[in-house]
């Protein structure tokens, strides 16, 4: 009766609505099994006993549905930290570059913009106290970033319009309010993000790490090298309540597909058909950056 319940105010509020879904033919071709006690989304028997399961006590939302669940952004900001784990509020950390950033003063804009840390290692940055900060659908990372220089950051990276083609990045490099900041492309051709905000909710901190094993089993085993794809780990990015939450780049960085109650029987369906094919796997779908796709006929339910 309870999950009846959610199911219906979930579809009352316009989640699960098929207009929300990526056009027909990126959606993967998942085969029908037969049994009822194998998942059609997995191929894995229910429970699975190939794969690791989160510990029993992990509440996660399973009735409710996730497809709109995303609150629309036009553009990503990934700060490098070289950590998996921050405080609660990542912009109330003292002396950081998301604090700096969340502060600086703002241009009006049409779409919100997404910022999180994440697990990525600054090793395009020289100055001190510096850090890279990889930037989506702009496809660009900018090394030597600082937190005084956030206001310049904004202002040539953040209150700019989105792009509508590949950046001309030698062009950029020439801009003399960069000062030691420094542009380049993202070498990455897909990136696996999952949120492993554990101060800010246990369940992200506990599956991210589970998930991550997973993929990169798969990744070896399909003999897919790190510049291919890179699984990294990222700040609240929304949705705890039904972790695990990954999101995939893909299209050099112009696709930004999200899902939701990811386990780790998923984890090779997702490489198979997102990572090679560039498909989207209904099931799990909770929506996409702006502008993933084209003829996309609504993109969400949430606003900011």
């Amino acid at each position: 009766m309870v999950s009846y319940m959610k199911k219906s105010l979930g579809s009352l509020a316009g989640f699960g609505n098929p207009d929300l879904l990526p056009p027909a033919e990126l959606l993967a071709e998942i085969p029908h099994h037969e049994d009822e006690d194998v998942d059609d989304c997995t191929g894995c028997a229910n429970p699975c006993a190939d794969h690791k399961a989160y510990p029993s006590n992990l509440k996660i939302e399973l009735d409710f549905p996730i497809l709109g669940s995303v609150k629309p952004y036009g553009r990503h900001i990934i700060i490098a930290t070289g950590c998996s784990d921050w405080p609660k509020h990542i912009e109330d950390d003292n002396g950081t570059f998301a604090q700096s950033l969340s502060n600086v003063q703002r241009t009006s804009q049409p779409w919100k913009n997404l910022m999180t840390n994440s697990s990525l290692v600054s090793i395009h940055s020289t100055v001190p106290d510096s850090c890279d900060v990889m930037i989506f659908p702009d496809n660009i990372i900018v090394s030597n970033v600082t937190s005084d220089k956030a206001q310049d950051f904004y202002d040539l990276f953040i209150g700019t319009a989105l792009p509508t083609q590949p950046m001309d990045i030698e062009f950029m490099n020439k801009d003399d309010r960069l000062d030691e900041m420094h542009i380049i492309k993202n070498p990455y051709k897909t990136l696996l993000l999952l949120c492993s905000h554990r101060k800010r909710d246990k369940r992200c901190g506990v599956t991210a790490p589970i998930l991550a094993q997973e993929f990169d089993h798969v990744l070896r085993e399909k003999d897919i090298s790190e510049h291919e794809a890179a699984v990294i780990m990222v700040s609240h990015i929304g949705g705890h309540k039904i972790a695990g939450n990954v999101i995939c780049y893909t299209n050099e960085g112009t696709r930004g597909v999200w899902y939701g109650r990811v386990k780790t029987c998923h984890c090779r369906p997702i490489v198979e058909e997102t990572v090679i094919k560039g498909k989207i796997i209904k099931d799990i779908y909770r929506g996409a950056m702006d502008n993933s796709f084209e003829k996309q006929k609504k993109r969400s339910v949430l606003n900011w």
